[in-house]
C-alpha cells in the first residue's frame, strides 16, 4: 500500500500515552494474545469546537466532548456523546499499513519487512497475531473463514485461517501486491507492475482483469464489478466485470484526470474517492461520468485525503497530515467537513461498520484507533 507520505512512517514507534479513562474489555483468548489494554483518549483534549455533528453543511466543525468521568473507568460508550470516547485499540506498532474489519474484531497488517498480520476485539482487548515474519505485507480483507493479506515483499497473497493457523499463499503474482478485496469465491488484487488480477480463494491460477495500470491502489468490488483507482499517470478510476472482459474489451474509465486519487469506497450507484493532489472527496455514478462532464466535488480544501468510507448518510474520510484527523460530509457534500476527531498524526487506512469508525495512524505512535460515529 502507498503510504502518505512514506518518508513520514517512523521506523521506530513509541507507545501511545493514555489521556482520559482506559479499559481492558474483550474475551480473554489463548495464550498468543498479547497483554495489551485498549486506550482511551478525551477528544476534548484533541481539539476545541462549540459545534456538534448536526452542523454538517456549515463551517468547518469539531466534535468536542466532554472528558469522560474519571471514576468511569469502562468509559461506557451510551454515556459518552458521538466522539467523546477515542479508543486506542493497538499501540506502537511498526508502520500499520492495511485495515479491515468483521463484526467482532479489527485487523491490520505491519508492512515492515519482518511484517505481521493482527486482530483486536472491537472496543478493545488484548490483541491476537495471526502471521508473523511476513515480508512488507500491505493490505488485508476477511471473510467468514480467513484473513487474507498482501505480501508486497514476496509477491504473493497469502491467507490463514480467522482463529490461528498456518498461512499459506493464494497466488503469486508478477509484481509486488498493494491492496486486496474478496468475494464468497475470489480474491481481488491489484500490484505496483499495474496488473488487476482475480485469483481462487482457495488458491490457484490468477486471472488477469487488467494490465498496463498507473499504479493502481485501492480495490473495492459490488456484485458485478472491480473497481480501483490508478494512483499515476492516467490519474483514474477504473472499473472492470469480475468475469473479466470480452476479448477485445477495454476497462471502464469512470474518471480521468483525477489528481493522485487514493482512497475508494462504493455505494449501490456510485463510487466515492479521496484525491490526494487536488486536496478533495469526490464521487461519480459506477457507469462514469457523462461526456464533457465531471465528478462532483464533497468538498475541497482538505490536506492530503487517504482513506475513505461511506455510509447511507456520510463519506467518512481521513487526512494524512502531521496533524491529521478523521473528518466526514453528507453524501450531497459540504462547504467544509466536520471533523470527527482532530490531532491524529499521520491517519491513512479507515474503515467503518454501523457503529463505529477505525483508523491507522502511521505516525511515531503506530496506533489502531476506534471511535464512534
Amino acid at each position: 500500500m502507498k503510504r502518505l507520505p512514506d518518508s513520514l512512517i517512523a521506523a521506530s514507534l513509541a507507545l501511545v500515552g493514555v489521556l482520559g479513562c482506559s479499559s481492558s474489555s474483550g474475551s480473554d483468548e489463548g495464550s498468543d494474545w498479547g497483554a495489551q489494554d485498549v486506550t482511551v483518549v478525551d477528544s476534548a483534549t484533541a481539539a476545541d469546537s462549540s459545534a456538534s455533528l448536526d452542523g454538517l453543511a456549515g463551517d468547518a466543525t469539531t466534535n468536542d466532548a466532554g472528558a469522560p468521568d474519571a471514576a468511569d473507568a469502562s468509559c461506557p460508550r451510551a454515556s459518552v456523546p458521538d466522539g467523546g470516547c477515542i479508543l486506542t485499540l493497538a499501540a506502537d506498532q511498526n508502520a500499520p499499513a492495511g485495515l479491515a474489519v468483521d463484526t467482532q474484531y479489527v485487523y491490520w497488517t505491519t508492512g515492515d519487512a519482518d511484517g505481521g498480520v493482527f486482530r483486536v476485539p472491537i472496543g478493545g482487548g488484548p490483541v491476537a497475531t495471526i502471521a508473523t515474519g511476513q515480508v512488507a505485507p500491505t493490505g488485508v480483507a476477511v471473510d467468514a473463514n480467513n484473513v487474507y493479506w498482501a505480501n508486497a515483499g514476496s509477491d504473493s497473497v497469502m491467507r490463514a485461517p480467522l482463529d490461528g493457523g498456518a498461512p499459506v499463499p493464494v497466488v503469486f503474482t508478477p509484481s509486488g501486491p498493494q491492496y486486496l478485496a474478496v468475494d464468497q469465491t475470489s480474491v481481488y488484487v491489484t500490484t505496483r507492475g499495474g496488473w488487476v488480477l482475480r485469483a481462487p480463494i482457495g488458491g490457484g491460477v490468477a486471472l488477469t482483469l487488467a494490465a498496463g495500470q498507473s499504479q493502481p491502489g485501492a480495490v473495492v468490488l459490488d456484485a458485478t464489478s472491480v473497481y480501483w483507482a490508478n494512483y499515476a499517470g492516467a490519474d483514474s478510476i477504473v472499473s472492470v466485470p469480475k468475469a473479466g472482459l470480452p476479448e477485445g474489451g477495454a476497462p471502464l474509465v469512470i474518471a480521468a484526470g483525477e489528481n493522485q486519487p487514493f482512497g475508494l469506497a462504493l455505494d449501490d450507484s456510485n463510487v466515492y474517492w479521496t484525491a490526494v493532489g487536488s486536496g478533495s472527496v469526490r464521487v461519480a455514478p459506477k457507469t462514469g461520468v457523462p461526456d464533457g462532464g465531471g465528478p462532483t466535488v464533497l468538498v475541497s480544501g482538505v490536506v492530503t485525503p487517504a482513506g475513505i468510507a461511506v455510509d447511507a448518510t456520510r463519506v467518512y474520510f481521513a487526512s494524512d497530515t502531521g496533524a491529521g484527523g478523521v473528518l466526514l460530509v453528507p453524501l450531497a457534500g459540504a462547504s467544509m467537513p466536520v471533523t470527527l476527531v482532530a490531532n491524529q498524526g499521520y491517519a491513512s487506512s479507515l474503515a467503518i461498520d454501523g457503529a463505529n469508525v477505525y483508523w491507522l495512524d502511521q505516525s511515531s505512535s503506530g496506533s489502531v484507533m476506534q471511535v464512534a460515529k
